[in-house]
């Protein structure tokens, strides 16, 4: 079993304010922090969708064993920044970043680390979530986000600024929740790995 969680947020989104509203065909200011938070909200839901992360983030897995190779739950992975654990005298221990103490496998869809070219990966003490992993994750900065990935985003955006209430609406007397575009989904599914691992 493995937790994981962000520690450190994307800097930017992978679209700015400006091309939301010129996508959205806004031409006032009034509504700027609103359709920034849109942004954050399309790029999340476009993030789950696919199972991958679009702007440089760092995220932390824990592991409860070492298997003799681990899959990496956030993607893609630009690099791994550390792997700590506590020993079976309850110290924490880094593992020194060598091919010999482990193997990084980031050139798939989900990243993977294996025991090193010398060393397998060591014991680990009883302590809860004795392994820590520290990845930097995402595309990179936003120029590095491939475009049919940013162009889902403007989407996103409109659908969620045409539909703020996203409540029932009604269609010849029968109710219907508002789904989410599939023109977004179709973009989007070239990127789609089924899980976070």
């Amino acid at each position: 079993m493995s937790s994981y969680q962000i520690t450190v947020q994307p800097a930017t989104e992978p679209i700015t304010t400006a091309e939301a509203k010129t996508h959205l065909r806004v031409d006032f200011s009034d509504e700027d922090d609103y359709i920034d938070t849109l942004i954050t909200t399309a790029r999340k839901y476009c993030e789950s969708y696919t199972n991958k992360v679009f702007i440089t983030q760092t995220w932390r897995q824990n592991l409860d064993i070492f298997p003799d190779v681990f899959k990496l739950k956030v993607n893609p992975v630009i690099s791994l920044t550390s792997i700590k654990y506590y020993d079976t005298n309850e110290v924490q221990q880094t593992i020194t970043d060598s091919s010999d103490n482990y193997q990084l496998d980031n050139l798939s869809d989900v990243a993977k680390v294996h025991d090193g070219l010398v060393n397998a990966f060591p014991a680990i003490g009883s302590t809860i979530n004795p392994i820590e992993v520290i990845t930097v994750c995402g595309y990179g900065a936003a120029s590095d986000v491939p475009d049919d990935i940013k162009h889902a985003i403007k989407l996103m955006v409109a659908h969620l600024y045409e539909n703020r209430e996203m409540v029932n609406v009604v269609v010849g007397g029968l109710a219907m929740q508002i789904e989410m575009p599939n023109v977004v989904k179709n973009l989007l599914a070239p990127y789609r790995v089924l899980t976070f691992g």
